[in-house]
């Protein structure tokens, strides 16, 4: 895809974000990036095809992003609090009703980028312990694989909206920073907990 197209594809992205999907009409869309239906229909198949298109850019887009702080040259604790700050910022931007109507009436879609987005977070948690245990910062006796899947079971867990806890009523990045603290708090060895108090008190918004 080109840069022009791409520009196009943000641009709609916006739009679904700022008014949900559903409620994001052709019309809408081609008046947006000042073309005709007729044109815009060249180029796409239907709103379902431009959906996938949109999504499709916005996944690789934070995918790319976060594949930026892991060449930064930066140990396991400051990526990973550069990881989490990022995707606080992503959770206070994006808008609940562009995710319900993904569920509700894209949920193929939905599902497929879901189970990439698993797959890609399972291996940037296990990427970040390995790292955090070579840097002598992590606990070298820990299970890898079964604290990455732990972690990023806890993560999608609080913000079911069906939990016992009712995390859900809880505003999202205040989870998040709690979950991040506690993953911290439960991998870090002696050097790492030093490590991460200091980072706490002269980094931690």
């Amino acid at each position: 895809m080109d840069e022009k197209h791409g520009n196009f594809l943000l641009r709609v992205y916006e739009l679904y974000n700022r008014f949900g999907i559903k409620s994001v009409t052709m019309d809408d869309v081609s008046r947006e990036l000042g073309i005709s239906k007729k044109t815009l229909y060249e180029c796409i198949e239907d709103k379902a095809d431009l959906v996938k298109l949109v999504m499709e850019m916005v996944f690789r887009f934070h995918g790319e992003k976060l594949n930026e702080i892991t060449i930064q040259g930066l140990n396991a604790i400051e990526e990973i609090f550069e990881v989490n700050r990022y995707m606080t910022k992503m959770v206070k931007e994006q808008n609940p009703t562009l995710v319900y109507d993904m569920q509700k009436y894209y949920p193929e879609l939905y599902g497929t980028l879901m189970q990439e987005q698993r797959k890609r977070m399972h291996e940037a948690i296990r990427d970040n312990l390995t790292k955090g245990i070579e840097e002598g910062l992590y606990r070298k006796e820990m299970n890898v694989d079964i604290i990455s899947k732990l972690h990023m079971t806890r993560m999608e867990y609080s913000h079911r909206k069906d939990n016992n806890y009712q995390l859900s009523d809880i505003d999202s990045r205040e989870v998040m920073q709690e979950i991040f603290i506690y993953h911290l708090h439960g991998i870090a060895n002696e050097n790492g907990i030093k490590f991460l108090n200091e980072k706490l008190k002269s980094d931690w918004k």
